[in-house]
């Protein structure tokens, strides 16, 4: 937290000012109800209308400078979580793809949500609720020491029993809280998993199931919770009954004190207010710490999210693709221990036209994501104009090649914003875009045209739309590399004929199709097809080449036709 600290270090000094102040102020309190105890005792009316006056002046300024107090410390601890988000959001986005989905998604929003809120909760808050209170406690026994000594003695030794909870409870707290995260991270996935499958939970009759599942993972959430309460009250219980204790020592031995001579009323009465100085700070005090320290765990899992660009994002040399990428020895397996491919050689020369086709689950999709650099953990090599992807700065890599899946993601804005993604392009490029993809006629039946909104993942779009808006998207982009990954499957046969018709025209696009539709009319039009079998590529040729011969190819041809 110290950095965060440091950049609102102006802020942070003026919050722990206006708290020692505001704390100095209560404390003082104390003094005026032992000198107008005293006063009226003596029956002095000039001294009181003294006292009245100037305590009305004391209220005021109290009043102001704890108005600020709380002000201020509200506006750090907003600034403080604002940045800590921030942070955590970059951290996030700095990750390649590999990286990114070792973590269930729902995993970052409960981090940055249910973590960061309980960092405000059990550290933030209660930092400067210690600040204040040990100042307060501070004040207050110095304060004691001037009422009477003796007493203060008999209070040390009450309060020396209060330090030892804190230290009996905290590790404990320490593990339950981590514990209670990682519960709230499973519920966030859980209940993430179930609402992404309303449709197949309402299609298959699936709601008891669903809300069983609910149910058990609310009330193991809920049960982890509660065990994180239970030490919680038990810390503030102690600690309040020990705080009972203090208060009770005063107020005997003040009586007896008052009896025997030592002191007077006054004194009495203002020991009693700086004996619940005493006590009461203690009882916040000692109710804090064990949060601020159970919080560790959550500050390192925060601190990892944030601080993952120093840490883990690789830099290096820009990637180019001016003759080639190729691939030598090429393996890869996502489990570490099943091989999705195995000796994989191919070349993808720049401006030609591939095909990769296969029964599904040979690895076609799997070739894609490791040649444009999504995956790191590889065997053997892969080129970018004879430099291995590993020596490369993988922003670079991402610059030069467009992927239009089959399943495409749309955020919850315009067409206009879902094809350009907040970038700015001449309208003459958008034009172009959207009439090599096939859209210009839908929008054309749309009043609010490219401003359509397409709603929660596209919901307000057909499959076939969403594919045209994101084929859109890759040729706006011009980058060199244009990879379609079942890219036209949701369009009809004749649009995604002519989409890709007009790809196979463009001289300077290299594209790579991935494809299990095997129009012969197309496939006369590549450079290359790349027949692909449980992980290798058996057969790769010219179209011609591979069809007047028996091979593997001919004859997944045939079936498929």
């Amino acid at each position: 937290m110290r950095p965060y600290i440091k950049q609102n270090k102006i802020l942070f000094a003026l919050t722990l000012f206006t708290s020692v102040i505001a704390s100095l102020g209560y404390v003082f309190m104390a003094v005026l109800l032992q000198q107008l105890l005293d006063i009226a005792v003596e029956r002095d009316i000039r001294q009181f209308l003294q006292i009245v006056v100037f305590s009305i002046a004391f209220f005021a300024l109290l009043g102001m400078f704890l108005y600020l107090q709380s002000l201020l410390s509200k506006k750090v601890v907003c600034r403080i979580i604002y940045q800590i988000r921030s942070d955590m959001f970059r951290g996030t986005m700095a990750r390649n793809m590999e990286d990114f989905y070792r973590k269930n998604t729902a995993d970052y929003i409960s981090v940055m949500t249910n973590d960061v809120k309980m960092l405000e909760e059990n550290f933030l808050l209660p930092l400067f609720e210690v600040v204040q209170y040990t100042v307060i406690f501070i004040s207050s026994f110095v304060l004691m020491i001037c009422f009477d000594l003796i007493v203060t003695i008999f209070v040390t030794m009450a309060i020396a029993v209060m330090f030892l909870v804190p230290g009996l409870l905290g590790r404990s707290l320490e593990i339950r809280q981590n514990s209670f995260s990682s519960k709230l991270a499973a519920f966030t996935v859980s209940l993430k998993d179930i609402l992404s499958g309303f449709e197949v939970i309402k299609s298959y009759s699936m709601k008891e199931y669903a809300a069983q599942r609910f149910d058990r993972e609310n009330k193991e959430t809920a049960r982890s919770k509660y065990s994180v309460d239970r030490l919680l009250a038990l810390n503030e219980g102690v600690s309040a009954f020990l705080s009972l204790m203090v208060q009770i020592v005063v107020l005997f031995l003040s009586a007896y004190f008052i009896i025997t001579g030592r002191i007077t009323v006054g004194t009495l009465l203002g020991m009693v207010q700086v004996s619940s100085n005493l006590a009461n700070p203690l009882v916040m005090i000692f109710t804090n710490i064990p949060k601020m320290k159970s919080m560790q765990p959550i500050i390192e899992k925060l601190k990892e999210t944030a601080n993952f660009p120093a840490a883990l994002s690789r830099k290096g040399v820009p990637a180019s693709c001016q003759n080639c990428i190729c691939a030598n020895e090429l393996s890869f397996s996502y489990d570490g221990q099943k091989e999705v491919l195995s000796g994989v050689n191919c070349t993808i020369e720049r401006g030609k036209k591939y095909v990769l086709v296969g029964k599904s689950g040979c690895g076609k999709s799997t070739l894609i994501k490791l040649l444009s650099g999504c995956y790191s953990t590889y065997r053997g090599e892969i080129l970018y104009d004879n430099t291995e992807l590993h020596r490369t700065d993988p922003d670079t890599v991402a610059q030069l090649s467009s992927t239009i899946h089959q399943n495409i993601y749309m955020f919850d804005e315009s067409i206009y914003d879902n094809i350009c993604l907040h970038e700015d392009y001449p309208g003459e490029m958008i034009k172009k875009a959207t009439d090599e993809s096939g859209l210009t006629e839908f929008l054309s039946g749309l009043p609010e045209g490219l401003q359509y909104q397409v709603g929660e993942n596209g919901s307000n779009l057909s499959g076939g739309q969403k594919q045209r808006i994101a084929v859109a998207r890759a040729l706006i982009r011009s980058k060199p590399i244009l990879i379609l990954d079942e890219g036209t499957s949701a369009i009809d046969r004749q649009t995604a004929y002519d989409i890709e018709n007009r790809l196979l025209k463009l001289q300077d696009l290299t594209l790579i199709t991935v494809t299990h539709h095997l129009d012969e009319d197309l496939l006369k039009k590549y450079d290359k097809i790349l027949y692909m079998e449980n992980g290798c590529i058996k057969e790769e040729g010219a179209f011609e080449s591979l069809i007047s011969v028996p091979s593997r190819f001919a004859a997944y041809f045939q079936l498929k036709k």
